[in-house]
């Protein structure tokens, strides 16, 4: 089996490469920005036992970690134009889905992973020791503020090993971003798949790209999670 990297030395493909990755990084970061939101906000609807928000929470939660991602930016991208959620393009003045695949690839990731951080940063506020609580009570803080600026935190430093995980599984399911046609890594991978024929040097070039990204951030998340752990708690 003779491996042929030289398609690597075109100047095209690079350049394809270099774009494709600067996507796939954009929609990753989006996407956790909004995962984070929709954690912190859902875990607090659940921890403040806020009735008919709990229960929403609570029934959007299971219906989003139990149905595959893919099949969620389906319905994101096609399903919602069919419905109606569509406007009109200015220039040609046809109707267009309201979001693009881009926005689509986002909003499944960010929904998907933030069901799952929703339980993640649950338990984690569930960890906070009551003394500590007690403690701030008695200092005088509301109950608001001891959630912002007690259990909260806490909770987050106490869930630094699973969030990571998350974020890793959030960022190699972007690679489906593909199928909704967005130009990421993996789109430009198979046009130069489908120009060159040398299906497993680009695939294993893809794969080492995936390697890195998801090892970086593994690696800053470890080191995040060391200087913030709070001794006596925690793994």
């Amino acid at each position: 089996m003779n491996l042929d990297f030289s398609w690597l030395a075109d100047p095209t493909y690079q350049s394809w490469l270099l774009r494709g990755a600067g996507t796939t990084v954009a929609m990753c970061v989006c996407a956790i920005v909004l995962m984070f939101a929709i954690g912190i906000l859902g875990a607090a609807f659940i921890y403040f036992r806020i009735r008919v928000l709990e229960t929403l929470t609570t029934i959007v939660v299971e219906l989003l970690r139990n149905t595959p991602p893919l099949v969620q930016l389906f319905v994101l991208y096609f399903t919602l134009s069919e419905l109606g959620f569509t406007v009109k393009n200015l220039v040609t003045g046809q109707q267009v889905p309201v979001f693009s695949g881009f926005t689509c690839v986002v909003l499944s990731l960010a929904l998907y992973n933030g069901a799952i951080a929703v339980e993640i940063i649950r338990s984690g506020l569930h960890a906070v020791p009551q003394p500590t609580i007690a403690a701030a009570q008695s200092l005088g803080y509301t109950r608001l503020q001891i959630f912002r600026h007690v259990e909260l935190p806490m909770a987050l430093r106490l869930s630094t090993v699973p969030m990571t995980n998350n974020i890793v599984s959030l960022m190699k399911t972007s690679s489906q971003a593909a199928f909704v046609a967005v130009a990421d890594v993996m789109y430009y991978a198979t046009q130069i798949t489908l120009e060159n024929f040398r299906n497993l040097e680009v695939m294993l070039a893809v794969w080492i790209f995936y390697l890195v990204l998801t090892t970086f951030v593994s690696t800053v998340a470890g080191r995040i999670g060391k200087a913030m752990r709070i001794p006596g708690y925690g793994v």
